[in-house]
């Protein structure tokens, strides 16, 4: 081996250890952030071999190590089903989210219909043993209208959580907007990378965090081309291509619910993601406003057919008290004054008529309904808070499994320091002995 095949060597191992020390470092420093996949430095032989004439023999010529380039701990699979399970992930937090402030829309801090409802009829069996208690009649009298009231608060706190969910669900439409854009310009930049280098990594960690915010909005099909350029579609809906992203957009419907539109062409609501679960929200938030309507129309109708059948102490047919314009927001009291309760049974007893609300209480009820309706949304909120507490253990094993292969691991980098830093002084050392058996040989002369 000739002295300038070892200054060689030492030259290249020392330009390639350089090199790996410097990904160690920039691993060590990342290794707190989420959005950064490990690198480590890719070497070869640099060995040249050939001749410079068929007659003679084939020559080498040793040149130790050369760097072929910086690589990712990244693995597309694993990278998917990160993506995959975290979009399942988001949709069950963000219905349990809304699914539990419906319910606290229905438990109106304590002042729920029900509990009215239970009073109201609770005070009429007191007052069916007293009907000439003006204290109680009074009593009665404000239970009608608390009840009435708890129907508009009830209504009011459901629309606006209405409201909030559509505020949710345009700010996450403008987090997609904004990854889509991000992944087109990062798309654009890939394509002009040169592969193995420092940048095209730092490129792919950009492209990966703005396919796991998309796939946190909705269920996007992803495909890779050359260079890692990631296409995005959605319903059949380019989302993402090289350098054109599309535009998502919402609208809302009559009813409170919202509709999902690409580019202007109206699709199908997500199955997973954020959006997803904002949708599966709002549309339950509906069915539930639909219901408390329904229930507040049977409470109106219940308490006028009651007072109807009735008369009260002057005896006159006893006259509506309640009315319902729209929504259950419009419930509203139509007497206050107690000597126009029609407790009297027409022509007979006193509290003829009050003994009578009772029927009032059974099957096809306002207060049997709203049980059934605060049980039937217990149980999909329970589901929902049970579906959110599997996705999280799955997110959490197939991010264990990703970040095995991709996150920064301080024990394994501090390994590699001490590892590499001992190859750098070896091949110091290389190119000192290269000099001094130099020196020698020139010192014979």
């Amino acid at each position: 081996m000739m002295m300038n095949d070892l200054f060689a060597i030492g030259q290249g191992a020392l330009k390639a250890f350089t090199h790996s020390l410097a990904t160690v470092s920039q691993n060590i420093s990342n290794a707190e952030n989420p959005d950064y996949v490990r690198r480590s430095t890719q070497l070869a032989d640099a060995t040249l071999t050939g001749r410079t004439n068929p007659l003679y023999t084939t020559s080498k010529e040793h040149n130790g190590v050369r760097i072929v380039g910086i690589a990712r701990s990244a693995d597309e699979f694993l990278e998917a089903s990160v993506r995959q399970s975290g979009s399942a992930l988001i949709r069950t937090e963000v219905t349990a989210q809304w699914l539990g402030a419906i319910e606290s829309d229905l438990g109106n801090g304590g002042q729920d219909v029900g509990g009215k409802l239970t009073q109201l009829f609770s005070r009429g069996e007191q007052l069916a043993a007293a009907p000439f208690d003006n204290a109680l009649r009074q009593t009665f009298m404000a239970d009608i209208q608390e009840t009435a009231d708890a129907f508009k608060r009830t209504s009011q706190s459901l629309t606006l959580t209405s409201d909030l969910i559509y505020q949710s669900a345009e700010q996450e439409t403008a987090k997609l907007n904004t990854a889509m854009s991000q992944l087109a310009e990062v798309n654009f930049q890939l394509l002009k990378s040169r592969d193995g280098t420092a940048s095209q990594a730092s490129l792919l960690d950009q492209r990966d965090t703005a396919l796991a915010v998309i796939t946190e909005q909705l269920n996007g099909e992803i495909s890779f081309g050359d260079k890692g350029v990631a296409s995005v579609t959605y319903a059949g809906q380019p989302l993402v291509t090289v350098n054109n992203p599309a535009t998502a957009s919402i609208s809302r419907n009559a009813d409170g619910s919202f509709a999902l539109a690409i580019d202007g062409s109206a699709v199908a609501a997500p199955s997973d993601g954020a959006l997803a679960g904002l949708s599966t929200s709002a549309q339950t938030l509906v069915l539930r406003q639909q219901n408390l309507e329904t229930q507040a129309q049977t409470y109106v109708d219940d308490i006028n057919a009651w007072q109807a059948a009735g008369e009260t102490d002057a005896g006159a047919a006893g006259g509506p008290l309640l009315s319902m314009s729209g929504d259950a927001s419009t419930i509203a009291v139509l007497s206050e004054d107690s000597a126009d309760l029609a407790l009297a049974a027409p022509g007979g007893a006193a509290n003829g008529n009050i003994l009578a609300l009772a029927s009032y209480r059974g099957p096809g009820g306002s207060e049997q309904a709203w049980t059934t309706l605060v049980g039937n949304h217990a149980i999909g909120l329970n589901a929902a808070r049970g579906a959110e507490e599997a996705a999280t253990a799955f997110h959490a094993n197939t991010s264990r499994a990703r970040d095995d292969v991709s996150r920064v691991d301080l024990d394994r980098e501090a390994a590699d320091l001490i590892r590499l830093q001992q190859a750098y002084s070896a091949a110091a050392r290389v190119i000192q002995v290269a000099r001094e058996t130099t020196q020698s040989v020139l010192n014979i002369f």
